[in-house]
């Protein structure tokens, strides 16, 4: 009979939420890693944008030539 309570180990939820508490050196690790990360997005971001550039540069200049 279901009488609302919940059994906390047998309850998923709470065992699916849980963690191992993180130590420093794992907090330091994910940290640097982030960073990378985001280092690397800044310059696949900047390496788009050059590459628009160039391409609106040579759009123009093709059409300059077609005149």
């Amino acid at each position: 009979m279901n009488n609302g309570t919940s059994d906390p180990s047998t309850d998923r939820t709470a065992a699916r939420n849980t963690r191992p508490p993180a130590n420093a050196d794992d907090l330091e690790t994910l940290k640097r890693e982030l960073m990378k990360a985001e280092v690397r997005l800044a310059k696949a971001r900047a390496t788009v944008v050059s590459a628009e550039i160039d391409i609106k540069v040579l759009n123009t200049r093709l059409k300059t030539l077609m005149k």
